[in-house]
């Protein structure tokens, strides 16, 4: 299917520059698939160090899943709300520090009463703040009986964080695995999922919907998501969860336009690699859908492992690493732009934060009925981005502002209704995305409908297309405890000079591919400008970050 819109299509213009360009028989030392964020920061990286790079990108923009795309008047960040790691010390903060950005590049930090504000079906709102005894607090506020369990769970968060602290980032030698004792709770848990953790602390229902009301940000529910995966993704922001001053557009610009700054680096747009050529253990080449052709000492794939592998051949690759490239995919959602005229969200409860909404109590069951398209009982992620930072430009001007609901959805739904013909698929986009806005009008913005100006709809199959992700998926390889572990796939091919960098190979979301792209360009130049073991600890970037004015008040009751 066609896309039925483009941000900034290249104009004929353009596409003749390419194309003068690519006449003029530039030499590369890498050339790089895609441009997401691992790619980005790779690519930056290696510019910054002097190499000539090359990044081939499908679309007609940067970004991946963090490009912007702009709709009457609005622009609107794809996929990323808020991230983590921006702090000094942040691995975010120090890749931009390496290479001179991180003045440039600056971030606003969410509010320290609650960066993410919980909804539940009782009515009652609650924070989660930054640090894991103030996270204690405001659950035992809302649910008093709850501070030994709650105590236990986060003390088990804690030490995992701590244990995975000082793992080495290279293969560990014969002599570390004698002090295997250092990392017993690593050791324990290696196979549990969060619900297991959950089950094991004996958490009621209550806490357990408030810790995982943010699965949408696994795409997973609590029965099925690796309890490392939560413990990264939910300590990371406990140390402070940030949106980029001039929003993700400009990180996305910059750190593009960083790259082509540098003499002999560019980067070619609607230039998608449908050939990679190999020679023995290495790759010679890669070949465009549009005819060309690009060479280069070292290839970085930014590209879906396992569909790249195929375009390679499949027969190519040993069985042992055709096993790591046959993960299963994540799931995605199903997320409803809307652009506002004439209203001021923060009068309806919105500020800084998100706003996780419950309608059930039990995430596992809302997770399976919604993968039917049973919105009865969903939960649905409602974000504010001209909200999450005091600088304008993504709205055509003051008045307006932007509103996303974000939730989950199965891909198979939305693909054999696109399959059925275009009418199917946006009836069913319609039904999905109007439930939404119908819980956003009835619980929180009355008369939501009047002040809605533009609205755009996207799903897995909006990936897929734009994005070129197998299935639609959001993170790649599936974040459940049997793809998360030491034999999951890493940037390292049977083929020398060759490298996977993306979600897959690494970690999803944009602190893990900024992580992912930052020890890809150390393992490339023997240049260690960061180790885990030698940044601030969770307690020291949590000290320094903002305290609010006073104590964060009881859990607070939300209109239903």
């Amino acid at each position: 299917m066609a896309k039925k819109s483009s941000t900034t299509a290249l104009t004929p213009e353009q596409r003749d520059a390419q194309d003068a360009r690519y006449a003029q028989g530039h030499t590369y030392d890498v050339v790089i698939i895609g441009t997401g964020s691992s790619a980005l920061t790779a690519g930056a990286l290696l510019a910054h160090a002097g190499k000539k790079v090359c990044l081939l990108e499908a679309h007609d923009i940067p970004g991946g899943y963090a490009q912007t795309f702009k709709a009457g008047g609005f622009e609107f960040c794809a996929q990323v709300h808020y991230i983590w790691g921006c702090a000094p010390g942040g691995r975010i903060y120090e890749f931009l520090k390496r290479i001179g950005l991180e003045n440039d590049i600056t971030f606003e930090l969410f509010d320290p009463e609650g960066y993410d504000h919980m909804v539940l079906p009782d009515g009652r709102r609650v924070k989660i703040p930054y640090g894991w005894d103030k996270l204690v607090e405001n659950v035992c506020a809302a649910y008093p009986d709850q501070r030994v369990p709650m105590e236990k769970f986060v003390g088990v968060l804690r030490t995992l964080r701590d244990e995975f602290r000082h793992l080495p980032a290279r293969k560990a030698k014969w002599w570390e695995y004698l002090r295997a004792w250092r990392v017993r709770h690593i050791i324990k848990y290696r196979k549990a999922s969060l619900q297991d953790l959950f089950d094991a602390c004996r958490l009621s229902r209550e806490a357990q919907a408030v810790l995982a009301a943010n699965a949408g940000d696994f795409m997973l529910p609590p029965e099925k998501l690796s309890l490392f995966m939560y413990m990264a993704l939910f300590g990371g922001y406990n140390t402070g969860a940030y949106s980029p001053t001039k929003h993700f557009k400009y990180y996305v610009e910059r750190l593009a336009r960083f790259i082509t700054d540098h003499p002999g680096c560019h980067i070619y747009y609607e230039t998608e690699v449908t050939a990679i050529t190999t020679n023995g253990d290495r790759v010679s080449s890669v070949g465009t859908k549009d005819g060309k052709t690009f060479t280069a000492e070292t290839y970085v794939c930014n590209g879906d492992p396992q569909k790249m592998a195929k375009i390679i051949g499949w027969e190519k690759f040993p069985a042992a690493e055709q096993k790591k490239l046959s993960y299963q995919y994540s799931e995605a959602g199903v997320v409803v732009y809307l652009g506002l005229k004439d209203i001021d969200l923060r009068k309806f409860g919105f500020g800084s934060y998100n706003i996780w909404h419950l309608e059930g109590w039990d995430m596992n069951q809302m997770w399976r009925e919604m993968g039917a398209c049973d919105f009865s009982k969903p939960w649905v992620f409602l974000s504010t981005p001209t909200l999450h930072t005091s600088e304008g430009g993504t709205t055509p001007g003051p008045g307006y502002q932007i509103l996303e609901l974000a939730s989950f959805a199965n891909y198979a739904p939305f693909k054999d209704a696109q399959d059925k013909g275009y009418a199917e698929y946006f009836k069913l986009k319609q039904r999905v995305s109007e439930r939404m806005i119908d819980i956003a009008e009835k619980r929180y913005i009355p008369n939501l409908r009047k002040h809605i100006v533009v609205k755009q709809v996207g799903t897995s199959t909006t990936n897929e297309d734009f994005v070129l992700a197998p299935n639609g998926n959001a993170y790649g390889a599936d974040m459940i405890p049997s793809q998360v572990t030491l034999s999951r796939l890493k940037a390292t091919t049977p083929f020398k000079n060759f490298w996977w960098c993306n979600a897959s190979s690494g970690w999803a979301g944009m602190f893990g591919t900024v992580s992912t792209g930052m020890n890809l360009y150390m393992d490339l130049t023997g240049d260690r400008f960061f180790g885990t073991t030698k940044g601030p600890t969770d307690e020291e970037l949590i000290a320094a970050l903002p305290q609010p004015e006073a104590d964060p008040p009881p859990a607070e009751k939300t209109a239903r």
